[in-house]
């Protein structure tokens, strides 16, 4: 018999994926659990000129390793330890422009990121896949597929050893909930986005359950927070939580309060947390209302561009065999047994 492993994948800086693997930890105490990091492309010293597509390996390979000591460092605050960081590769697209993204690394002010391009070395991809074959592998998302991709293509054995994967991923086309009768649906999503040839690899590649959580609910306002001041009132007082606050002031700044002034339902939303969420069946059935789906189309082929980020996706009778299923809303009572959750994972 295996033992039972957790593999994280997650992409940086944002606070959410700070939150999925203290989740995940939380979680599924029992489980030995390692986390992949996916580096986002970027290029230093981008100028408003630089388009999205020119970005360069050095530049990415070094925020990618600032990152992987900012989680470590991160983590203990909230006490986990995190000894390794295995390389998750790099995703090939971004949607954000460099000069933006680059303040987003390094606005975060738990390390010195010097220090961390110095001394942040990843563990290699090919002991990942030697992890993962030794292991019975419970697969949480929480960005693109690129380094579940890279890992399966290393050794395509890992896909044997892949009991479930669970991610944040895609949209029915709306951030409004809704009935999900009649033809096939999707809409633009950022992790697909950045990477739509993993995502076509890896939702017509695996036999394994799939949980699909889209942004219908992540984006949704009973469970989000209209201010810092509001999230802190939603989470226990402890020092960990003292620690990510101020992250999250700075995201708010950054990447909400924008938004916020030209839509006042513009919230903070924790989004890469539900992909833990999912993996705990109780909590699935507490919180989401799940059905089975067939992903009709994964466009990923540059006849397809305009497509990028889409996972179409048509909902199945219930007696259908699938082994992809998809979140539609929350459950009765679903908002509160979130934040519930929530709570307790801060604890």
């Amino acid at each position: 018999m295996k033992e039972k492993s957790v593999v994280v994948f997650i992409d940086a800086p944002d606070p959410d994926n700070f939150v999925l693997v203290l989740a995940a930890a939380k979680c599924f105490p029992d489980r030995e659990m390692c986390v992949a990091l996916t580096g986002r492309p970027v290029r230093f010293n981008a100028t408003q000129e630089h388009a999205t597509w020119q970005w360069d390996a050095e530049s990415s390979r070094l925020a990618q390793e600032a990152s992987a000591a900012r989680l470590k460092n991160f983590m203990r605050n909230l006490g986990i330890r995190i000894t390794s960081v295995f390389d998750g590769g790099i995703a090939p697209r971004t949607l954000v422009p460099h000069r933006v993204h680059f303040e987003e690394y390094y606005k975060f002010q738990d390390v010195d990121p010097l220090a961390a391009m110095r001394y942040s070395d990843l563990e290699p991809q090919e002991d990942l896949v030697d992890f993962m074959l030794e292991h019975e592998n419970l697969v949480l998302v929480g960005g693109p597929m690129t380094g579940l991709k890279q890992v399966l293509e290393r050794n395509p054995d890992v896909a044997k050893c892949i009991t479930e994967v669970h991610a944040m991923f895609a949209t029915w086309g709306t951030v409004d909930l809704m009935d999900l009768g009649g033809a096939p649906r999707g809409a633009n999503q950022f992790n697909v986005a950045c990477d739509p040839v993993s995502a076509h690899f890896v939702l017509n590649g695996l036999t394994c359950p799939i949980y699909l959580m889209p942004t219908e609910v992540t984006r949704h306002g009973p469970i989000g927070f209209s201010t810092v001041q509001e999230l802190r009132s939603a989470l226990p007082q402890n020092d960990g939580v003292n620690k990510m606050l101020p992250l999250y002031a700075l995201w708010y700044d950054a990447a909400v309060k924008p938004r916020q002034d030209a839509n006042p339902q513009e919230k903070i939303f924790i989004h890469d947390v539900v992909s833990a969420l999912s993996a705990d069946p109780t909590l699935r059935d507490e919180i989401y209302e799940v059905v089975p789906v067939q992903v009709t189309s994964v466009p990923h082929l540059p006849s397809e561009k305009d497509l990028w980020g889409v996972v179409e996706m048509q909902k199945l009778p219930p007696e259908v065999p699938a082994n992809i299923f998809a979140a539609t809303s929350f459950a009765p009572e679903g908002e509160q047994k979130y934040l519930e959750a929530l709570y307790k994972i801060f604890v």
